[in-house]
């Protein structure tokens, strides 16, 4: 029987192929400022997997012009970010953020999720993602060890992470913020060492270190405010807020103030205003806000009434304040009366956004309306459930494809 010789296909003539090729090399023909406005407008996961397909499109993917441009588009369509870290890893989970339509039941959300992040860190808690990055918020140093002084910027997006080197401290306890410059398009990160087993509790060695500099290195800032800083900030428009304890530091129900960092001067400023430990800042409609409950400490089924408070002038520190009244049949919404819920942000200026702290399954967030005082609970599915895992919840997540 005659065999029959095996006929080589060569690239340009397999289908497949072809296909893929051409693809490519038809994208040189089209305007590369085509090319950007398409790109710019996927996901960070589509981009990725685009990346590997031509390398005028990584070069493209790779631009200062691009990244910016990217991010840009992203804060116009944010994500809600669940994140939470386990065994020395860091696992996230994004979905496009809802538009909320009061009169549109939905139910559920589905989340995607995100590359796991090998954290090389200890315990820490997680500050609120800005445009794209994660930082750590609070962390302990072991005595004698520089190595366990060392942080790591976190992108949820690229699966990449930053280690940056040992802070300058002689403390072995840390509080971290994130800010970004806009002006300038510079990420900050500072950092202070907290005495919290003094009394009155202060904060010291204030120092900042500016990412994309080539050589990270941390440089001492001076501040006369040395109040102690609560866990949790926000960053709006180039101005970095925390909370602070006042003067005296002691007891339970203790009364905070805010204080401003100007990321790109990096002063310090306090602002005139009263708040309990309840508190948390949010971004009202690109004002500071703060939403504080009758209960201190933390938002539950027992709680029965929450304020809303605005910075309408910076240079005054006028506020405006409202109060509102929870509906009584949210105690009938599965929310337990010992269970602790936070508070994520808001949607627009009617909605305010609430978040379990403990993972569960199933695993909801809640939307109060204040202005129809209704709430509607909404299942997040995809997450992998961890019994007792504590779950970070953040509003407005803008993924971020800058290499790092």
């Amino acid at each position: 029987m005659k065999k029959q010789k095996k006929k080589h296909v060569s690239k340009a003539e397999n289908p497949q192929t072809r296909s893929s090729s051409t693809s490519v090399e038809n994208s040189e023909s089209i305007p590369a400022d085509l090319i950007f406005e398409i790109f710019s407008r996927l996901t960070a996961k589509s981009l990725s997997r685009f990346r590997c397909l031509s390398k005028e499109w990584a070069s493209i993917f790779s631009s200062r012009v691009f990244t910016h441009s990217f991010v840009a588009r992203s804060c116009e369509r944010p994500r809600l970010l669940f994140t939470f870290h386990v065994d020395g890893k860091l696992f996230s989970y994004s979905t496009p953020q809802p538009p909320r339509n009061p009169d549109q039941d939905l139910s559920h959300v589905v989340v995607d999720n995100h590359i796991t992040i090998p954290t090389r860190m200890g315990s820490f808690l997680i500050h609120r993602p800005v445009r794209g990055l994660l930082c750590p918020g609070d962390m302990w140093f072991e005595r004698g060890c520089n190595d366990s002084k060392m942080m790591t910027i976190f992108n949820p997006s690229t699966g990449q992470f930053k280690k940056l080197p040992a802070a300058r401290t002689r403390r072995g306890h840390v509080r971290t913020y994130l800010g970004y410059d806009p002006i300038k398009e510079e990420y900050k990160v500072l950092c202070m060492s907290v005495r919290r087993r003094t009394y009155p509790k202060f904060s010291e060695e204030h120092q900042v270190l500016t990412l994309g500099t080539g050589k990270l290195s941390w440089r001492m800032i001076e501040c006369s405010l040395k109040r102690y800083p609560e866990i949790g900030g926000i960053c709006i428009n180039g101005v970095l807020y925390y909370l602070a304890y006042q003067n005296d530091g002691f007891g339970v129900g203790q009364n905070f103030t805010v204080i401003c960092f100007d990321v790109s001067s990096e002063k310090f400023k306090p602002l005139e205003i009263n708040l309990t430990c309840s508190s948390t800042l949010i971004n009202y409609k690109g004002k500071l806000g703060a939403i504080q409950f009758d209960q201190v400490g933390f938002f539950g089924g027992r709680t029965t009434s929450l304020g809303l408070m605005v910075l309408d002038d910076a240079e005054q520190h006028i506020w405006s304040k409202k109060t509102y009244v929870l509906p009584p049949f949210w105690k009938n919404l599965g929310v337990d009366a010992i269970a602790r819920l936070n508070v994520v942000g808001m949607t627009g200026d009617s909605e305010i956004v609430f978040s379990p702290s403990i993972l569960s399954d199933p695993f909801y967030i809640f939307y109060y309306d204040v202005e129809r005082n209704t709430v509607v609970k909404v299942r997040v599915q995809g997450i992998d459930f961890v019994k007792n895992q504590y779950i970070y919840t953040f509003m407005d997540y803008a993924e971020d494809v800058k290499s790092m």
